[in-house]
């Protein structure tokens, strides 16, 4: 009985703990991106959601969505990007999974926003 109590404090900790994930996010691409206006004209915004994964309570990056695709493919036949937003969220979906999991597998909702502009 000791044990089980044990086991489901343990458990619960690392439910209740699993949101430590490193989501790194960085941009190498050739034309210019600012999380600020660059321009006053605006041709297009953009929003994207992507999922990012991870194993073993957040210790380990599975899928981790790259800004450079998502960014790179609204600026493809533009200036540049301004007025850049990424946001992560832990969604009713992450947690079920997460609980389904018991941690071992953690996933968070990355909304990437931004302008596209000439």
């Amino acid at each position: 009985m000791k044990r089980t109590a044990i086991s489901i404090v343990v458990l619960g900790f690392f439910i209740v703990f699993a949101g430590c994930a490193t989501l790194p996010l960085e941009s190498r691409l050739d034309k210019p991106v600012s999380m600020t206006g660059m321009s006053d004209i605006t041709v297009k915004s953009f929003a994207v959601e992507k999922q990012a994964f991870w194993l073993f309570w957040g210790l380990t990056p599975l899928i981790v969505p790259k800004v450079d695709e998502v960014v790179g493919v609204e600026a493809s036949s533009h200036a540049g990007v301004q007025n850049l937003k990424i946001t992560t969220e832990y969604t009713f979906l992450d947690y079920v999974i997460s609980w389904f999991t018991g941690g071992f597998l953690h996933s968070r909702t990355v909304t990437i926003e931004g302008e596209v502009y000439d």
